[in-house]
């Protein structure tokens, strides 16, 4: 069906009369039936009835109020025939008549780049022609206003809500409980049962068994669906795990790094049904391999944020004697074997959300309110480096999935290499006794054949693109 407008304007210089001719002009040639006083009012016609007209009509499907300075001051004054106009449009606006028939479109902003709105259009969403060089997607915004074609249609309705929503949360009572505990001996003693925190984790790892999936992937859309809402269902418990991680690394009491070198010792275990059984689907522990890549993430995150250098540097030169239930044997890896390829998720967030990388869109748009996003990346981005330092294959690295969302220029962590004392609170975490070590590892990373690893346009930096090794410890 086709749509009929009527254009509001306030007269200006010919300038101004052309643009408004044009516009109308080109919603013509792009099937929109414009009513415009210069080529719809003949001499005679009384001008105010002409206007109540257009406003009122039930075959104008859309009023579009042009607006720059002369419109506001004469609308606000109600001066001449834009005074009358807003006289007749207000009550209108106000009325049961549908909200959406009056169209805003602002052409000129004031020095502090206001719009310049009358007083009754001010609360409205508006049309923003102001800036030449947009003028294009103005009006394909205008023209899919009009024809009621959105650039984004709304999704369809689900059938059900999410089962992280209606479904009874896990009972977090026990690891409350036992954080509490943790606490409460921290402020007490000087020196730290390690009972208290191994009766937490242990707490922990048998709550996480409860966030076994018992979908597989036959169907990628309902598998990532129920990977999402279990996800989703399981941060509660991953909100304590985080906050147990700020309690320990920002204690004064002395802590042993082997209290989560043995966690996520542990992350093997979950890749495997808890009971024996005679066949198994292995994409049913696909969850638990993302959820031990992000806390470890966590871990180093909160360790950043309270400046514990001394235990990022255990878990990133620490070597884990993985456990297997299923095997007599231990497998010696370092922290990079918590870096996983998540086909599964990869795979739906891709095709269902046109994700670049699926693991940091989840980790990044779920992230906890304890950390910020620029540390959480700076984690990621640490582990990537230091995986680089020590590897020994390409299989024995990390891939930074959230520096895609990184909106800084450099992270304060690298620039202040250039200083003396962070240096020395730090160098543990590159795994040096000093700056020429440092520059030495850099420099060695610089001349190899290390790719660079790329999304789309962009790229992730080398280590000597964040660390000058020119520059290391020269101040104070």
């Amino acid at each position: 069906m086709q749509k009929k407008v009527f254009i509001s304007y306030s007269w200006g210089d010919k300038e101004h009369q052309d643009w408004i001719v044009n516009l109308g002009t080109r919603l013509m040639n792009d099937n929109v039936d414009v009513v415009l006083d210069r080529w719809s009012l003949q001499d005679g016609h009384d001008i105010h009835s002409f206007m109540e007209g257009m406003v009122r009509s039930q075959d104008i499907f859309r009023v579009l109020i042009v607006s720059n300075a002369k419109y506001k001051e004469k609308a606000d004054q109600r001066e001449g025939g834009v005074g009358t106009e807003t006289q007749i449009i207000t009550p209108n606006i106000y009325s049961n008549q549908k909200q959406a028939k009056f169209i805003p479109i602002v052409l000129e902003r004031d020095e502090y780049g206001n719009p310049y709105l009358p007083i009754y259009l001010s609360s409205r969403k508006y049309i923003d022609f102001s800036k030449v060089e947009n003028f294009e997607d103005s009006y394909e915004e205008l023209l899919r206003n009009i024809f009621e074609a959105p650039a984004i249609p709304k999704p369809k309705l689900g059938t059900t809500p999410p089962a992280y929503i209606t479904e009874n949360a896990v009972n977090l009572s026990e690891t409350n409980s036992k954080l509490r505990t943790l606490e409460n001996q921290l402020k007490k003693n000087d020196k730290l049962n390690p009972k208290y925190p191994n009766d937490f984790i242990d707490t922990f790892l048998d709550k996480l068994w409860e966030f076994q999936l018992n979908e597989v992937p036959n169907n990628i859309k309902n598998y990532g669906s129920k990977l999402f809402e279990t996800l989703k269902s399981y941060k509660p418990l991953r909100e304590d795990f985080i906050r147990f991680v700020d309690v320990i690394s920002s204690s004064e009491v002395e802590i042993d790094a082997d209290i989560f070198i043995d966690f996520f010792e542990n992350a093997p275990v979950y890749e495997r049904p808890r009971e024996d059984v005679g066949s198994w689907n292995p994409a049913k522990f696909d969850i638990f391999k993302i959820i031990f890549q992000e806390l470890f993430l966590y871990t180093i995150s909160i360790s950043l944020k309270n400046k514990n250098y001394n235990l990022i540097t255990d878990l990133f030169h620490s070597k884990y004697y993985l456990k297997n239930t299923h095997s007599r044997e231990q497998e010696i890896q370092r922290y990079t074997f918590l870096y996983k390829y998540h086909e599964h998720l990869e795979a739906y967030m891709s095709n269902e959300y046109n994700k670049v990388t699926g693991f940091g869109d989840y980790v990044i748009t779920n992230l906890s309110e304890q950390v910020s996003k620029e540390n959480f990346i700076l984690a990621d981005t640490l582990c990537y480096f230091i995986s680089n330092i020590d590897s020994k294959s390409i299989y024995d690295t990390w891939v930074p999935n959230t520096y895609l969302y990184y909106r800084g220029n450099k992270f304060v962590f690298f620039e202040e290499v250039t200083s003396r004392k962070h240096f020395e609170k730090v160098k543990g975490i590159f795994g040096v006794d000093n700056e020429d070590k440092l520059k030495e590892v850099i420099l060695k990373i610089k001349g190899s054949d290390i790719e660079r690893i790329r999304y789309g346009r962009s790229s992730i930096p080398f280590v000597h693109e964040l660390i000058n090794p020119d520059t290391i410890a020269i101040y104070r």
